[in-house]
């Protein structure tokens, strides 16, 4: 890109943006688009860096809402816990933004360095967000001292979660204490996100084991009057009982979430394939604008393994997984190219209150993907930087270069 151009001009793609828009010239400037013209368009007065997109296809670039950016692990010893996430490990596969959050291990990685993470992505050129909270603990752990300053001062922090009802079985017992936190903690970030026009929302993480799954939530969103909406329940395609009620709860509005990583080949045996997961769901009656996508990226739980009493190895989750899914759907081609593009842009945008993400429009943020026509990324753009083309990273993070060379990458 030219040092001195003030407008960046993608000519000629086919835009998705999710819908469909036809072949048309994308104008940026800045970190925006801001316009949307015929092809070829003159653009006078100004300086631009041209890139000629004909035939490609233009979308928004995938935002990946549950990722463990730290490093998740921690179950299986301190040598289990996965490290910390890299800029271009997101770009290479499309994404341009990301939401984080602790897991597992809320010892040994906290608040502050979630949010510094959130913010060196941000240096680094990407967007990026997190979650004031953690798995197990309840009371979470917060920036602030509570979980309603977290999200109503701190610019980075838009949420809750991920919250466990009763993640190990006995810590809280799902019809007690576990459910009313949840409730109370899910309270807290709806009244900061009114204050800091936020989503607040709370991410909820569900047992894989008994058959509770989400039962609890249906009971708190009857009895406290909270919107089934401000809850997202992740990997709902974890267990045959999950998806069960991911149907019902999809069914009454609220947001379901699957995982691009839950899958037998995966070292899940019980869960459903991530692309089968979807189809179940709408043939289930779900609407496909509740339905979101999300790689639970960098996470490495413990694997569930046949005949072993304990794991032994942590299963470690790749960001790839969210494009992967993504690329299957649109390669199967039993959905349109809107509603399989929208479960990873503008149905996590809406999910999660980012207004200028998960679209092709004028005044969005220039987060842009274009690929060929097999759906191989060609191109992306993050915040109006030309971030990877041809596989070749444009803008990395300040260690990304050493870490590759280290690892002869």
């Amino acid at each position: 890109m030219s040092a001195h151009a003030l407008l960046t001009i993608l000519r000629g793609a086919t835009l998705y943006g999710p819908s469909p828009l036809g072949r048309r010239d994308l104008v940026l400037a800045g970190e925006r688009i801001i316009a949307i013209t015929e092809p070829g368009a003159a653009v006078r007065g100004f300086d631009a860096y041209e890139i000629d997109a004909s035939g490609l296809i233009a979308t928004p670039g995938l935002i990946d809402n549950h990722v463990h950016v730290l490093g998740g692990g921690g179950g299986l010893g301190f040598s289990s816990r996965a490290p910390e996430l890299q800029a271009t490990q997101l770009t290479r596969h499309g994404v341009t933004t990301v939401i984080g959050m602790l897991g597992f291990d809320a010892t040994s990685k906290g608040m502050a360095a979630l949010v510094a993470k959130t913010r060196a992505f941000r240096e680094d050129g990407i967007s990026a967000y997190c979650l004031t909270g953690a798995t197990l603990e309840h009371p979470v752990p917060t920036l602030t001292g509570r979980i309603r300053t977290d999200i109503a001062f701190v610019d980075e922090i838009i949420g809750v979660g991920e919250i466990s009802i009763s993640e190990l079985g006995y810590g809280y017992d799902s019809f007690g204490p576990g459910a009313q936190y949840v409730a109370q903690a899910a309270t807290e970030g709806l009244l900061a996100g009114r204050l800091a026009r936020k989503a607040g929302y709370l991410c909820l993480q569900v047992p894989p084991h008994g058959k509770q799954v989400l039962k609890p939530m249906f009971d708190v969103v009857e009895r406290t009057g909270l919107p089934i909406t401000h809850f997202i329940p992740s990997h709902v395609n974890q267990t045959p009982g999950y998806m069960e009620d991911a149907v019902r709860w999809g069914s009454q509005g609220g947001w379901v979430d699957i995982g691009a990583n839950y899958s037998p080949e995966n070292h899940y045996e019980r869960a459903t394939q991530p692309v089968q997961a979807v189809y179940q769901l709408l043939d289930a009656g779900v609407a496909a604008h509740r339905i979101l996508v999300s790689s639970d990226g960098n996470g490495a739980p413990p694997k569930e393994e046949k005949g072993e009493n304990k794991p032994k190895r942590a299963n470690y989750m790749p960001v790839g997984s969210l494009l992967e899914c993504m690329q299957s759907l649109l390669r199967d081609g039993r959905l349109s190219p809107e509603q399989a593009l929208s479960m990873f842009t503008a149905n996590v945008a809406n999910a999660t209150g980012l207004q200028r993400k998960g679209q092709l429009k004028a005044g969005a943020d220039a987060d842009i993907a274009l690929f060929q026509p097999n759906w191989e990324l060609k191109h992306l753009f993050a915040r109006g930087r030309h971030a990877v083309a041809d596989g070749k990273h444009l803008i990395t993070g300040m260690f990304d270069e050493t870490l590759r060379h280290e690892f002869c990458l």
